[in-house]
């Protein structure tokens, strides 16, 4: 008897292009960490990812736009990573743990920081980037608020200023930290604990928590 040809799987246009980005940003991704933003080139990326130059433009406005977006996608990752800690049904107290951990790992990730601090350059000398990157920081702020409120929330701790000033004052110790191990090359794990215990500066412990000390 024979078999049947398998039936195609249609995708929606809409799949399609969410495909594309994602290619196209995990390429981006490799070519920036290697190339920097000035020396990676949009025909580059686009070849290696399989596609034309023209998709890359038909998914972003232009090479700093991707640059954007790889670092956008890293920020979705570590805010899901964290939300991931938060609901995770620990007790609160090992929760908090992870959470501090975390965000001590943070202060010592190169990666990240190389195409900020990049990105940041470029930002200041022209206009139309400094816009694209002005709503990117006010993204990042909102999304790290509400994480924060979350951890209030859930955890039954004070915060000492608003979740929008703590998420602006720790996205930039964070970036000023992990700039500061890679020019003075620091010791990592005492960057790391400097990190964990200046967190601990944002929360207030709950006040049975307080009392138990």
């Amino acid at each position: 008897m024979a078999q049947k040809k398998p039936v195609p799987v249609r995708i929606s246009r809409k799949e399609s292009q969410a495909r594309t980005r994602d290619r196209l940003i995990a390429v981006g991704r490799t070519h920036f960490l290697r190339d920097g933003l000035s020396g990676a080139t949009a025909e580059q990326i686009a070849e290696e990812a399989g596609f034309t130059r023209g998709a890359l433009y038909a998914n972003f406005a232009g090479k700093e736009d991707l640059f954007l977006a790889v670092i956008q996608s890293s920020v979705d990752a570590e805010l899901a990573n964290l939300r991931t800690i938060l609901h995770s049904g620990q007790p609160p107290r090992e929760r908090l743990r992870l959470l501090r951990e975390s965000f001590g790992n943070l202060s010592i990730n190169q990666e990240w920081v190389l195409l900020e601090a990049e990105l940041q350059t470029h930002a200041l000398r022209y206009p139309a980037i400094r816009e694209a990157f002005r709503r990117h920081l006010q993204r990042r702020i909102m999304d790290a608020a509400e994480l924060l409120r979350e951890t209030s929330r859930d955890l039954g701790h004070g915060l000492r200023a608003t979740p929008e000033q703590i998420a602006m004052v720790m996205g930039s110790l964070l970036q000023g930290m992990a700039v500061r191990l890679a020019v003075l090359q620091q010791d990592p794990q005492e960057m790391r604990d400097l990190a964990m215990k200046c967190f601990d500066l944002f929360l207030v412990e709950p006040p049975e928590a307080s009392s138990d000390a």
